[in-house]
């Protein structure tokens, strides 16, 4: 009786721990839930079923992908604090105009150039001494530069450029050589403001570039132009070529040397006296075509071009004895029609240009035809050499300005492939009819991170009569220290 007494006691407390830990294990388990789900303030979910209805995402399994259609309908978040936070910092990684400035590329020039002439300066009558004769002529020029890319579309570029020099005021002028914006279309781009444009492949001379003003008082090789006004459109098709056109205003006269320049014309040119044939003076519209492409080895291009010449007729003002004083440009507008192709065939460039013009005078035509030929790595070393050859003619029978009329172009280039990319050029100039030569050169050499020297020298041999007999003493060497940055 006891036995079974004590087993009824066993049984009971057996029982009543097993319920005891049901009830803990059904409160551990709210816990667990209630730490689970969200609080029912901060956002009202409701709870579905994983099948979902046609308002609803579908999930339609192909067996290799899975696709997702989406109905439409936006879902409602009562909590944007993390929405906002997303926009704030796309906001801030958001590129602005400032940003792109700061980015913008700084670049540019510092140039310290010495001129000396070893011949004294000729005199314009007898015993009248020359106003520029000297020996040494320093000057110092400066051309920064910028580039900004304004949007994914535009680019803008600003360059400009100035120079004092010590003698010749005339020399001592500034410009702006680029401040241009450009728009990108796929095949279309468009530009406006001041901007440089080259046209030419022959290395004598560039009959076709007339699009820029020659900065004369810079350089008398005409290489050196100053910025042009101007709108401008180009399409370019892969197999049709680039088609451009320009739109320009505010034409440039051209600044020659003044009377305490060296070299400089025997009188000099007076620019306030200068006449324009357009009633509109510098305010004539001028246009330009060209089209240019490249194909099987050939590169041209066509161009046509109306408006106010670039290269103005000089005509002397005398006094009442006949003596000349100075000298009047006289601006006329032109039609010039142009032509310019390079063929290359291994280490052969050949080259011509062409134009014919109207508007000063008769009709003329000109031409400047040639050869290049390079022989690269010249017995296995690092220099390679180009010989070049090339003739003009000009037909013209006006008074603008032109020293090669018909003449022989020989010259040499030599490069080599070394740290400073030496390099060296000579060239000369004969006169087909009388033998007059002029003759230069050229070398130039990095050195260090930023420094560039350039070392130039120009001689002249002419005949009694011949256009070169002007500067028959105004051989010179020019010594040029650059600063790049």
């Amino acid at each position: 009786m006891g036995l079974w007494f004590l087993t009824a006691l066993l049984c009971l407390g057996g029982a009543t721990r097993a319920v005891a830990q049901e009830v803990d294990a059904k409160e551990a388990d709210q816990e667990v839930r209630e730490l689970q789900e969200p609080a029912p303030e901060a956002v009202d979910l409701e709870l579905t079923s994983p099948t979902t209805t046609t308002d609803e995402v579908e999930w339609e399994d192909s067996g290799d992908e899975v696709e997702w259609e989406d109905s439409g309908d936006e879902v409602e978040w009562e909590d944007s604090a993390e929405g906002e936070t997303a926009d704030e910092e796309q906001e801030e990684d958001r590129e602005t105009f400032g940003d792109r400035f700061k980015a913008g590329d700084l670049f540019g020039w510092f140039d310290a150039q010495a001129r000396f002439f070893p011949q004294q300066a000729g005199s314009l009558a007898a015993g009248v001494p020359p106003l520029n004769d000297y020996w040494f002529n320093g000057s110092l020029a400066w051309e920064p530069g910028f580039f900004m890319n304004v949007t994914d579309y535009m680019n803008f570029e600003l360059i400009l450029f100035g120079r004092v020099d010590q003698h010749d005021r005339n020399r001592t002028h500034g410009d702006i050589r680029e401040g241009f914006f450009e728009l990108f279309f796929n095949e279309w781009t468009f530009g406006f403001g001041i901007h440089k444009v080259f046209w030419g492949v022959t290395e004598s001379r560039h009959l076709v570039d007339i699009i820029n003003q020659t900065d004369l008082v810079e350089d008398f090789d005409t290489d050196i132009k100053l910025g042009q006004a101007m709108i401008t459109t180009s399409y370019t098709n892969d197999k049709a070529g680039t088609f451009d056109l320009y739109v320009m205003s505010w034409a440039r006269p051209l600044v020659f040397p003044g009377p305490f320049g060296r070299p400089t014309l025997p009188f000099p040119v007076d620019n306030d006296l200068r006449v324009y044939e357009s009633r509109l003076k510098q305010g004539q519209i001028d246009t330009a075509l060209r089209w240019s492409h490249a194909m099987a080895g050939f590169d041209w291009g066509l161009s046509y071009f109306f408006g106010t010449a670039r290269e103005p007729q000089l005509f002397p003002i005398t006094d009442a004895a006949g003596n000349p004083l100075v000298i009047q440009p006289v601006y006329e507008l032109i039609h010039q029609g142009g032509l310019d192709v390079q063929y290359t065939v291994e280490g052969w460039l050949l080259k011509v240009e062409s134009i014919v013009r109207g508007g000063q005078g008769p009709t003329f035509g000109a031409v400047t035809g040639g050869f290049e030929y390079t022989f690269y790595q010249v017995s296995g070393s690092i220099v390679d050499i180009g010989v070049i050859l090339e003739y003009s003619y000009d037909g013209r029978n006006n008074n603008t300005f032109i020293l090669f009329d018909n003449d022989f172009f020989t010259g040499m280039r030599l490069t080599l492939s070394d740290v400073g990319s030496t390099a060296f050029l000579i060239g000369t100039f004969i006169d087909a009819k009388d033998g007059s030569v002029f003759i230069s050169g050229e070398a130039s050499r990095r050195f260090g991170d930023n420094w560039k020297i350039l070392l130039e020298g120009r001689g002249y041999i002419p005949q009694a009569g011949n256009v070169l007999e002007a500067f028959r003493n105004d051989a010179q060497i020019q010594v040029d220290i650059e600063f790049h940055y």
